[in-house]
């Protein structure tokens, strides 16, 4: 897709370019070899292998700039790998996943803000790529209460598996704004001189979306980790349950286990040996014994 750059994007065809000024181009990697781009505009092979790099990065040149995006994945959505290069007045997007196409839609339906340049046309790009974040990090909240009620439920079955998998997906966000962050603070310290007052404008208002998303993120990591501490006291909690079951089995067996062990030895001399009476007493001596823990623990709540 080929528009040419001006208050409101117009798409054009690629024979009406005469001459390469304020034109912007969103390509597929394997259609760059049968274009007829300007050598300035090619990225470099290194960057359209989104497997060798799985971060964002920006790369000031003498005479471009070279951007990388690798947008991490969000639910039914695989992640996403963007390049860029701006040279002169023109702009280039390769586009593997049809993310850039989707921008470029946003960025049309945007209200016109006398952004006729190139540098206006990437502020509002990375506009329209964080626009829907804000949402997707509510999402990531409302999964995070659902985890949080599970565990005040005991439903904590599959717990660990949901919860390891939420955790990673925030912190491959919070990595993805802060280089996001990182990337648009070095077009500031570096392409001053290429930024009108209206991108200079934006600019800083992207860098606060971007630090109020990272914040965004990290509060949702420190809350997923206070579930996941909920979740291990809910844990240690059974446990001890169990632990506490176990000793007031044990505790009530032990005389019973001292009584048998007692009359186990079987001395010639001992008197309960031959009395009548003495398998029935160890029976009520044993039920005795037995109700009397029993109504002991009972009396002090230990169950």
């Amino acid at each position: 897709m080929y528009y040419c750059i001006a208050e409101t994007l117009k798409p054009i065809q690629p024979e009406e370019i005469s001459r390469w000024e304020k034109i912007a181009v969103i390509l597929k990697s394997e259609d760059i070899v049968h274009s007829n781009l300007p050598s300035a505009l090619l990225p470099p092979d290194s960057m359209l292998s989104p497997g060798k790099n799985t971060g964002c990065r920006l790369m000031v040149e003498q005479n471009r700039i070279l951007g990388e995006l690798h947008i991490p994945a969000k639910p039914h959505q695989q992640d996403k790998h963007i390049v860029f290069t701006w040279w002169n007045s023109n702009l280039l997007f390769v586009d593997p996943d049809g993310e850039a196409a989707k921008c470029m839609e946003r960025v049309r339906k945007m209200r016109p803000h006398h952004a006729d340049g190139a540098d206006d046309l990437l502020m509002d790009f990375y506009l329209a790529l964080i626009t829907d974040d804000l949402s997707h990090i509510q999402n990531m909240e409302e999964r995070i209460s659902g985890l949080e009620q599970m565990v005040l439920d005991n439903r904590t079955e599959k717990f660990i598996s949901q919860m390891s998998h939420l955790r990673k997906e925030l912190n491959q966000h919070n990595r993805y704004y802060a280089q996001m962050n990182d990337m648009v603070v070095t077009l500031q310290e570096n392409a001053t001189d290429l930024l009108d007052e209206c991108s200079s404008g934006r600019l800083q208002y992207i860098l606060r979306r971007l630090n109020r998303l990272q914040e965004e993120t990290q509060m949702l990591r420190e809350y997923a980790s206070q579930v996941s501490s909920e979740y291990q006291a809910q844990v240690d909690l059974g446990q001890n349950r169990i632990m506490k079951l176990l000793t007031i089995v044990t505790t009530i067996f032990m005389p019973l286990s001292l009584i048998a062990g007692w009359y186990g030895m079987n001395f010639v001399n001992m008197p309960e040996l031959h009395w009548v009476y003495g398998y029935p007493a160890v029976i009520v001596l044993s039920a005795l014994i037995a109700g009397g823990c029993i109504y002991y623990f009972k009396k002090k709540r230990y169950w």
